[in-house]
């Protein structure tokens, strides 16, 4: 039997104390360090009081998602704060290593590459990302249960964009008995919307303008998953001041929040769900991913 590889594990919230012990369940020998005081949480895994100790004899260290907040530091929101370990000083010591890492950053890659560090950043995977888009449909509709006055059952929704997370969250919300209308740009989109059941409208319209202003009157929550900046104060300023609008995408978001504070349209930006609604399992996912990828290491 191949033994399994040796895992140093630093930093995180609590995805990574999932994570670790998930990891440390498959079988293989995990060391964390930074992680706050967890060793119940842990599991197996066994908590260093160094990251020096925690690497030392490992063949892999796995840093978190995001691997640093501020592009110095490791993240360690769990830590001492009067301790912090910065990524050139991690890149020293580990060569010869290889590094996971969640959202590594151009500059944290290529001083990896300068001082011989192989590196993976497992949040491109394709199966995580599959993954997370379940705790954050989850998590976006409870974000509406908080906000609505009303049930989400019978409650005119909107969900711009229909990839991962969009097809998931008009399922989900379809399934608690809203009335859902899709938006997005690629005709494929609209129609796979349409054959699950969903209203499915262009974004744009024949003469250009965007559909989002002519969203309808009796709409009351609209879930942005696009990038992109859509929803701009001239589509705002068509929307009634009783609907709810959560942005799901990355910063800067797809919501001029600045100009639905001045129309007084109540906006949530809803990021990173699955780490703040459902951190056990957005850490086992993570797990799932790394175990593909270090199995299939050479």
């Amino acid at each position: 039997m191949t033994p399994k590889l040796k895992l140093a594990v630093l930093g995180g919230d609590q995805r990574q104390i999932s994570m670790a012990n998930a990891l440390a369940e498959y079988g293989y020998e995990v060391k964390a360090w930074g992680l706050g005081q967890c060793q119940r949480g842990i599991g197996d895994a066994t908590l260093c009081k160094t990251w020096e100790g925690a690497v030392e004899d490992a063949d892999a260290v796995i840093l978190p998602l995001p691997a640093s907040a501020d592009g110095v530091r490791v993240h360690c929101p769990l830590h001492d704060n009067d301790v912090f370990l910065r990524v050139t000083t991690l890149l020293d010591g580990i060569s010869g290593k290889r590094l996971y890492g969640g959202r590594l950053s151009e500059p944290i890659r290529s001083i990896a590459e300068q001082k011989q560090v192989e590196w993976v950043d497992y949040y491109e995977s394709e199966l995580l990302q599959l993954k997370n888009a379940l705790p954050t449909a989850e998590g976006a509709i409870a974000l509406a249960m908080q906000e609505l006055p009303v049930t989400i059952f019978g409650t005119q929704a909107a969900v711009v964009g229909y990839g991962r997370i969009g097809s998931l969250l008009a399922a989900k919300l379809r399934a608690l008995g809203a009335d859902v209308t899709v938006y997005a740009r690629r005709s494929e989109q609209l129609t796979l919307a349409h054959l699950h059941g969903n209203r499915a409208k262009p974004l744009t319209l024949c003469d250009g303008s965007s559909a989002l202003a002519a969203l309808s009157k009796g709409c009351r929550v609209v879930f942005n998953t696009v990038p992109f900046r859509l929803m701009t104060r001239e589509v705002l300023e068509q929307l009634p001041t009783s609907c709810v609008l959560i942005d799901l995408a990355s910063a800067p978001g797809g919501i001029d929040h600045v100009a639905a504070a001045e129309l007084g349209i109540r906006t949530v930006w809803g990021t990173a769900l699955p780490g703040k609604c459902t951190p056990e399992s957005a850490g086992r996912f993570i797990a799932d991913t790394l175990i593909e990828m270090l199995e299939g290491a050479p």
